[in-house]
């Protein structure tokens, strides 16, 4: 019996690690990398441009088909009687296997092959664009959800240093040494702090819910982020690297080439045929008697279409118009969008030296304001608090700039194409 109890006792204790460490697990804050791991791993968006690129390769497949031959078997029963035998020759038992192959067709199905070959690497690009556009949206709510973070830890130090200042005016009122007006105006500082974080703290509880709904945690309002102090680097590389320049570009080459096959459909087409097996009449005879085999030739060229071979070339020629369009279009929106993100990268950094030399005035002013009042200067408390007021909104810009900077340098790790 004691030996049964030591052995609930252990596995009592194993359980109970179990959970704690569970919960510990749990309780570790989320890196960038194990977000953009997970949402990686979750995300539709993979999957849909897995699926075009799949939806590509099958069509590279079709494109190439009619360079081998066309091998079927066929079998027919036939009996009229009643009708003219010189016609019908009464009746047609067959069974054959019959080969076809396209000997000669004026470049079409090369062309239309390779097409199809730039056309499926356009669509394998649009999963790397996916996986940047994740990446990006990944990075983007981090980086916000630890920026509120931290405006909520901040504000929460000021309320209560606010409530400290707010005991002190108090006490120096009971003394005589400050009238009630002081302490009223403290008091709506104090409130107002409080107000400021509660509003904080709600816009945390949204950007926590939108980084979970990426990462595959709908509706969690308490994720936690690992903090970190370094900004990231600015992104270097050419917008010819993005998957979206590339993509358009291939779709450029595949336009070409669909003119080419278009045009290769005026050029004579030449089919060999071969056919072997059993024709004749009544089943017994011909299966007994009829096997054989035969060949055919064909040459053929399209003469009058109606207009339908040169609707085909003009069909692909305003395709290829506009495809080229688009590569254009796409180039001068990278191009710009690079830029931008570029400047606001570079205004951040800056903006974030200039608040580490303000900040430094801003709290000596504060603490020099802070020091005359309580030593009974001719400073007035709406003196205090508006420079606490000051050095408290240049600590709250800082987070924002930093902010503004990693969000810079994500998008243009997304327009160059970077999911590293």
């Amino acid at each position: 019996m004691r030996r049964f109890r030591d052995c609930i006792a252990a596995a009592a204790i194993l359980c109970a690690g179990a959970i704690l460490s569970a919960t510990a697990n749990a309780a570790e804050p989320l890196t960038l990398a194990d977000a953009i791991d997970r949402a990686l791993r979750t995300a539709p968006a993979i999957d849909a441009a897995a699926a075009q690129s799949d939806l590509g390769a099958a069509r590279v497949a079709e494109a190439r088909a009619p360079f081998y031959p066309d091998i079927e078997a066929g079998a027919e029963y036939n009996q009229a009687p009643g009708y003219d035998t010189v016609i019908t020759n009464r009746g047609l038992t067959l069974a054959q296997l019959m080969l076809g192959y396209t000997v000669y067709d004026g470049g079409r199905r090369t062309d239309q092959a390779r097409a199809a070959q730039y056309a499926a690497e356009a669509a394998a690009l649009g999963v790397d664009a996916a996986r940047a556009q994740i990446v990006f949206d990944v990075s983007v709510a981090y980086f916000d959800l630890m920026r509120q973070r931290e405006r909520a830890s901040e504000l929460e130090a000021s309320l209560e240093r606010l409530a400290g200042y707010v005991r002190i005016v108090e006490a120096l009122e009971r003394s005589g040494r400050a009238i009630a007006n002081d302490v009223l105006r403290i008091r709506s500082a104090r409130d107002a702090a409080q107000l400021a974080l509660a509003g904080v703290q709600l816009e945390a509880d949204h950007a926590s819910i939108l980084l979970g709904s990426i990462i595959g945690e709908s509706g969690s309002t308490d994720l936690r982020v690992a903090e970190s102090s370094a900004l990231p680097p600015p992104s270097a590389g050419e917008i010819t690297d993005s998957p979206a320049y590339r993509a358009a570009e291939r779709q450029v080459k595949a336009a070409r080439l669909s003119v080419n096959a278009a045009e290769a459909e005026r050029a004579p087409t030449l089919k060999l045929a071969l056919t072997a097996g059993w024709e004749g009449i009544d089943p017994p005879k011909t299966f007994d008697r009829r096997l054989g085999a035969s060949y055919d030739g064909a040459v053929s060229l399209p003469i009058f279409t109606g207009g339908l071979l040169q609707s085909h070339v003009d069909q692909a020629k305003a395709a290829e118009r506009a495809a080229i369009a688009q590569q254009r279009q796409v180039e001068r929106d990278l191009k710009r969008d690079l830029a931008d993100a570029t400047t606001r990268y570079q205004n951040a950094r800056r903006q974030l030296v200039l608040l580490a030399q303000s900040q430094s005035t801003s709290d000596d002013s504060f603490a020099l304001a802070w020091t005359r009042f309580l030593g009974g200067g001719t400073v007035t408390l709406l003196e205090v608090t508006d420079a606490y007021r000051q050095a408290e909104s240049l600590r709250l810009a800082h987070f924002d700039q930093e902010f503004a900077a990693r969000q810079a340098a994500a998008q243009a790790k997304l327009l160059l194409g970077l999911s590293g």
